[in-house]
């Protein structure tokens, strides 16, 4: 098994969705360009990453938030699919990813990156399940524009008010909350509260669709920035989560 240290462990939780990553001014060459530190992995933010991924594979892992070794197998065994799929795919070459460097280092980073090019999604090199999913199919269809969606935002908020708990529409939420650039989250948040501000702290989606009033112009607004800016890709895997059942 690949000994990895915490500032590793890190980079993988970030590059498989799981842990915010912090971007890097001076990236190291050896990682992509997120910051995180090589301190133990004890601190609230990596252990409910940890937690996060081990939830994801409940056969395999004891969630805990420990980085044991089962859950470094599990990580490494994740690294390496991931790796052959987008070599399989031909977002990379062995070359590029040697089978024996299982790491989300910059060569793994570029060729998500590719991917979610082909596929319309959020060019953001972070892997999550429903991307690495995709990446399973055995043949992927470069992403051709779609017809207008059907469903707006206000009408699945309406579908979200007579239903406020289910976990299929707070999973789509979360995952179009991922899928989003941090500019469009940022002009959402201002939007919504009716300021401008440079750095805000980002509103939830989940929280514009529990406390939504379609009376206030601020947050009509709001919901209507937040539907012009999400492409077809990206509206695909949100509905497809929405209808989950």
């Amino acid at each position: 098994m690949t000994v990895y240290s915490p500032q590793v462990i890190r980079h993988i939780l970030i590059g498989l969705g799981y842990l915010a990553p912090e971007i890097d001014p001076n990236p190291d060459p050896q990682f992509a360009p997120w910051k995180r530190n090589n301190n133990s992995l004890t601190d609230d933010p990596t252990e409910e990453a940890i937690k996060k991924f081990q939830k994801q594979y409940p056969q395999k892992l004891v969630v805990n938030g420990n980085a044991d070794s089962q859950t470094r197998e599990v990580m490494e065994d994740i690294i390496k699919g991931l790796q052959n799929r987008l070599k399989f795919h031909g977002f990379a070459t062995n070359a590029e990813i040697p089978s024996d460097l299982p790491f989300y280092g910059p060569a793994t980073y570029k060729a998500v990156k590719k991917f979610q090019k082909s596929q319309g999604l959020t060019e953001n090199g972070i892997a999550n399940i429903e991307q690495r999913q995709i990446l399973q199919q055995p043949t992927l269809t470069p992403n051709k524009p779609q017809p207008p969606t059907q469903l707006k935002l206000r009408d699945l908020w309406l579908q979200f008010k007579k239903n406020p708990q289910n976990s299929s529409y707070i999973a789509a939420l979360n995952n179009l909350q991922q899928n989003l650039p941090k500019d469009i989250l940022q002009k959402v948040t201002n939007k919504w509260r009716g300021t401008n501000d440079q750095n805000p702290e980002i509103v939830k989606l989940t929280n514009v669709f529990t406390y939504y009033d379609d009376n206030n112009p601020n947050q009509r607004d709001a919901l209507d920035y937040l539907q012009s800016q999400i492409t077809p890709a990206i509206y695909k895997e949100f509905i497809a989560l929405w209808n989950k059942k």
